[in-house]
């Protein structure tokens, strides 16, 4: 398992931008030097790290350091039909400056040896950013309602129907976002295993209490198992962006002081924390700029 990261060397925070999400900032001049620095830090602090520089372009590419968002890495389930390579479902972006970063994604997924698929559907879907697997790739939980779509999950789940067969297809829980201040899953939910550092090995999370309605909760208590699910509430909407990377949960820089020892003991690992402030003035932080391949 590898974790994928793009430069931010055409990150930039453009007027067209504005209200995509509710951390934009447009207003606000990017420091390129500064994130390049931070980003440097992430990957730095991941076991794994593939990082990709982009090639000069003049394409406007002002997301595509969040590379959560460009695509998902399929699970082998069972070791279906022996399928043992990666394979990256690209994404459907919903916003036309990111609809351009398709081809540059294929492009650079493809130069590293990655197979990859087009989405077969009409509905917006970003990725690994709305989806998180579960049981080993048995189970997954989708957020939407501000990107994709509830017909985004009807597509997945008959694409799954015809990948893995209809007995052994992932079963999907579909949620909407409550807020849109977790306009991505990726910002309302940690997923994790105090086994397995796997993505797909996940049996447990954190979730923001606001993200969801309690009708959501429950449904997600029954779904993993009510002991498996944990509740914050806190002003601190980034925490969650996080990355679980061996024995460390890998967050930013935390704005509230009893959240390190609080995710020290659930997940059984050291909280590292790095610095993302040029990117949650675009509404990112670590888990954004990293998409797991396995």
């Amino acid at each position: 398992m590898h974790r994928f990261l793009i430069k931010p060397t055409t990150f930039e925070i453009l007027p067209i931008q504005d209200k995509q999400n509710p951390y934009i900032n447009i207003h606000h001049p990017v420091n390129r030097e500064t994130a390049i620095v931070h980003h440097r830090q992430l990957a730095n602090a991941l076991e794994k790290p593939i990082v990709v520089r982009l090639p000069p372009t003049d394409v406007k590419l002002p997301d595509i350091v969040f590379t959560a968002n460009g695509g998902l890495s399929l699970p082998h389930i069972g070791d279906h039909k022996n399928r043992r390579y990666p394979i990256v479902l690209l994404p459907n972006m919903k916003y036309p400056q990111r609809k351009a970063e398709l081809p540059f994604l294929a492009q650079a997924l493809s130069t590293l040896g990655i197979r990859t698929m087009d989405y077969p559907g009409s509905e917006p879907f970003e990725g690994q950013a709305e989806l998180k697997w579960f049981d080993g790739g048995r189970k997954a939980v989708c957020g939407y309602g501000h990107r994709s779509t509830r017909k985004t999950f009807r597509e997945l789940d008959s694409l799954f129907e015809e990948i893995y067969g209809p007995d052994d297809k992932p079963h999907l829980l579909v949620l909407p976002l409550a807020s849109s201040n977790y306009y991505h899953l990726d910002v309302a939910m940690c997923e994790y295993s105090v086994t397995s550092s796997k993505p797909t090995k996940a049996t447990k999370c954190i979730v923001h209490k606001r993200a969801f309605s309690p009708a959501s909760h429950q449904k997600l208590r029954d779904f993993l198992g009510a002991e498996n699910v944990t509740v914050i509430d806190t002003a601190d909407s980034f925490c969650l962006n996080a990355v679980i990377d061996g024995d460390r949960m890998i967050t930013h820089k935390l704005t509230d002081p009893a959240l390190k020892p609080l995710f020290e003991q659930l997940t059984g690992r050291r909280v590292i924390q790095i610095p993302t402030p040029e990117f949650e003035e675009s509404g990112g932080s670590v888990r954004c700029m990293t998409l797991d391949i396995f």
